[in-house]
């Protein structure tokens, strides 16, 4: 466990409004900062008497009254709390308020974009977030639940069991953050008023921390020890005007080449471990900058999707290091993928009141995250020094030797004396990081854990660090004591874990559908499962999703109004869609869509619970995901429709879902769908919108995206043509083999003749073609039949005639022939 003052003071302000949970849980007299303390000294063992000291007062009206030293840390907790909660204006929860044991934590959405000024207010049940325990939860009207003594001591049960296995003082601060996100994460940190009700407790002690931490690292750098002064009084709030902090963010470039620009065979595992690799590289070199600066992960606010922000000290020393990762880090990175990656990073000076609400009503955050993300942007302009700039430019230079003028990687395309045979089974030759990628890809399959380590070992693909090379593995947690490498951390993906070891928890997407034996299904394999099965009717064809919230970085600087703007909502924010699309994601894709809610069928067939499709990647705020091409179009619509339950209908996300036989190389599967995703988000004024096909039927002209897409908004699509268009079609014709007495007979060559049809158009010619089309269907029907021959005619008849009806059904009559061709050997795809 860190043991030097910073570690100290963190745990202190981790620990710090504990005594709120046990209050909740068993009413009483005493004040939950006096509850806390009594709870914590039990696990204490006589030690840490500074940290129950700094916990059992870190409110002015017991810490007025404390006779300790200047440089005692309960001032500094007592800063930090107030900074976290924007707190001049904030009533104690035994102030004139009180507080409810029954109040819910309201979703951060709901203020989010308006205020709250057009919204209902929603709230989260009161238990955990251990996804052993709690299944995936959504917000849902406040009126309607209630926090309970029982749930609170549900929960403070669980927190004693977790200090009973291993007391918070032995804990690391990583640790003990993990055990605080588990049980606080939906206890409202406060009760008494309602503006600060969309703040969980688990939110409010991680800023609290991140604050005291660097607090107390830029007091040390400037030889301040005089705590009492400077964060109390008029010399306290003084103070709060000082650009103590950083604002630190980092975008990593080149992720969406560097993930799908390999071959087809072998493709999931080379995708799984390229993904996986640049999202451990990022928390990687996250990690690295932390430790340099002695802060734990309390100071990250946000991680995903290439990019991260940071909360550090703004000291000479913290500078210092971020100017040597960004340049260690990219030289690193010109050195093994060329310049085909570049880890952007960009600081910018804050001070306290730029962070929060005061009582004058100063508010910053928007524009601190405006000025650093116009830095970051200018950086990417200016990628690389002089002297590398140099390198690039010069035949000679290490950068641009030819190791082997008639050797290359077939992937990447590297020159190097070291190419060896695929191990995907394919001819090729590729270079060792290549391979490398391939095996981490298998290998995580079957691991728990991401083994950074300071020595190679067999198959380790190479990291970033500020002081050299560092060796990456895949492992199963119960072997890494055994390793013989020297482990720098250890990250475990989606499980609880506390023990000895530094283990860092990350929530990661990585849902996988197997085969009977276990095994992981390969892309024919999933092309092949359309229907359901193998043996079921419906093309044989790939399904790849790509999708992207919509207007995300404004969400950052402008989401929230200025009055509720501070620095904890925004990283509230930010951990609640990393753990939408980190998380939640991987238990959607096993059929869980929210209690209430049911999994979206675009035929209304019983298929299994689990989704026939691979997680390829996800990240902060997009994905790309592959499967069979009925459940990856069922797929998409339940995570918008789970998306918008989950920020109250305040976010969405547009979307590109591209067919493609499995043979198709991923590159241009990827490439075809973000194209799709674009003709998405172009869609005005709102986005929101999904685009499909962008590829011909088998037998037509191949077209371009543009021309051969359909984009609709997502109402339009779900309620217009699935819920109505193709609800209709399935209602009145039969296109199975087993004819149905009570509706039309249906086959492909009728299929063929009206999609044609609607694609040519509705001048009078067309429309005559069309009528034609229709009355033929009636021909040899049986007398229960012709109820729905009528509904068909007339129905399809007065949507022919409206160019966005037309336009709507001759997508339900696509997906009603991707349906019903066959998948044999010889059958197209």
């Amino acid at each position: 466990a860190m043991d030097d003052l910073c570690g100290r003071i963190e745990r202190a302000a981790l620990l710090h409004d504990i005594g709120k949970l046990v209050r909740r849980a068993h009413p009483e007299a005493k004040t939950h900062a006096a509850c806390g303390a009594a709870f914590l000294e039990r696990f204490f063992g006589g030690e840490g008497r500074d940290i129950l000291r700094a916990v059992g007062h870190h409110h002015w009206s017991d810490l007025k009254d404390l006779r300790a030293d200047a440089d005692d840390i309960s001032y500094i907790i007592y800063e930090a709390d107030n900074l976290a909660a924007a707190t001049d204006r904030r009533e104690t929860e035994e102030g004139a308020g009180g507080f409810s044991a029954s109040a819910n934590l309201q979703s951060v959405f709901y203020l989010f974009a308006d205020g709250g000024a057009h919204s209902a207010k929603e709230a989260f049940h009161l238990r955990g977030l251990d996804p052993e325990t709690y299944e995936m939860q959504m917000p849902c009207p406040s009126a309607e639940i209630r926090a309970t003594e029982a749930a609170y001591q549900d929960l403070c049960q669980h927190l004693e069991a977790n200090f009973q296995r291993r007391s918070p003082l032995e804990m690391t601060v990583g640790e003990l953050l993990r055990v605080l996100e588990g049980v606080l994460s939906y206890v409202p940190s406060s009760t008494a008023r309602a503006e600060a009700a969309d703040i969980s407790l688990y939110d409010h002690v991680r800023l609290t921390a991140a604050y005291a931490a660097a607090m107390y690292r830029y007091f040390e750098a400037h030889g301040i020890t005089d705590y009492r002064c400077c964060t109390t009084g008029d010399e306290g709030r003084a103070w709060r005007e000082k650009p103590m902090y950083l604002l630190v963010s980092g975008d990593v470039s080149g992720i969406q080449p560097f993930i799908y620009g390999i071959p087809s065979a072998g493709a999931l595992k080379s995708l799984r471990g390229r993904s996986f690799y640049l999202e451990i590289l990022l928390e990687n070199v996250v990690d690295e900058i932390l430790t340099a600066c002695g802060i734990s992960r309390s100071a990250l606010l946000y991680t995903g999707g290439g990019h991260f922000y940071l909360l550090l000290p703004n000291t000479d020393a913290v500078q210092e290091i971020l100017t040597k990762c960004r340049q260690a880090v990219n030289a690193w990175l010109l050195e093994h993928f060329g310049t085909r990656l570049y880890l952007a990073m960009a600081w910018t000076p804050c001070a306290a009141a730029e962070f929060g609400v005061t009582k004058e009503g100063g508010h910053g955050t928007q524009a601190a995250f405006r000025r650093v993300s116009e830095l970051l942007s200018a950086e990417k302009l200016c990628r690389y020094s002089e002297d590398q700039l140099a390198a690039l430019f010069s035949p000679s230079s290490a950068l641009n030797k030819v190791r082997d003028a008639s050797r290359e990687c077939a992937i990447c395309h590297t020159s190097t004396t070291e190419l060896a045979q695929y191990r995907d089974g394919s001819e090729i030759e590729v270079c060792p990081m290549c391979s490398g990628l391939y095996v981490f890809g298998e290998r995580i399959l079957a691991g728990d854990v991401f083994a950074v380590s300071e020595d190679a070992a067999a198959d380790a693909l190479p990291l970033p660090g500020l002081s050299g090379t560092l060796y990456l593995t895949a492992e199963k947690l119960a072997k890494t004591d055994d390793l013989p490498q020297t482990l720098r951390r250890i990250y475990i993906k989606n499980k609880v874990y506390t023990g000895a070891q530094l283990v860092t928890h990350l929530w990661l997407g990585d849902y996988t559908v197997r085969k009977d034996d276990g095994g992981v299904m390969e892309l024919g394999q999933l092309a092949a499962r359309s229907g359901g099965t193998e043996d079921a009717a419906g093309i044989r064809r790939l399904g790849a999703l790509r999708a992207d919230v919509d207007n995300l970085g404004a969400a950052f600087l402008a989401g929230f109004p200025a009055q509720y703007a501070t620095l904890t909502r925004t990283a509230s924010l930010s951990r609640q869609l990393s753990l939408f699309f980190k998380r939640y994601i991987n238990e959607i894709c096993c059929g869980n869509v929210g209690h209430g809610a049911e999994k979206f069928s675009l035929f209304g067939q019983e298929k299994k619970a689990e989704r026939d499709v691979h997680i390829v990647y996800s990240g902060g705020d997009d994905i790309f995901l592959l499967g069979a091409w009925d459940d990856i179009v069922e797929l998409a619509v339940d995570l918008r429709r789970a998306f918008q339950r989950f920020t109250s209908g305040k976010l969405h996300f547009s979307a590109g879902i591209g067919f493609f036989k499995d043979k198709c190389p991923v590159a241009a599967m990827a490439r075809q769908t973000g194209a799709l995703e674009s003709l998405a988000k172009g869609l005005r004024p709102a986005k929101d919108a999904v685009a499909l096909f962008g590829t011909s039927l088998s037998g037509r002209s191949a077209d371009t995206v543009e021309e051969r897409a359909e984009v609709y908004g997502w109402d339009d699509f779900i309620d217009g043509v699935c819920g109505e268009k193709l609800a209709f079609l399935r209602e009145n014709l039969s296109w199975n083999e087993a004819q149905d007495k009570t509706r039309v007979p249906f086959g492909k060559s009728k299929a063929y003749q009206l999609l044609t049809l609607l694609e040519d158009g509705g001048d009078d010619i067309q429309i005559a073609r069309f009528a034609y089309v229709l009355a033929r269907l009636a021909a040899g029907l049986h007398t229960e039949q012709k109820a729905a021959y009528e509904r068909v005619r007339s129905q399809l008849y007065a949507w022919y005639r409206d160019k966005e009806e037309r336009r709507q059904l001759r997508t339900a009559l696509e997906f009603i022939i991707y349906s019903i061709r066959e998948k044999g050997e010889n059958a197209d795809g």
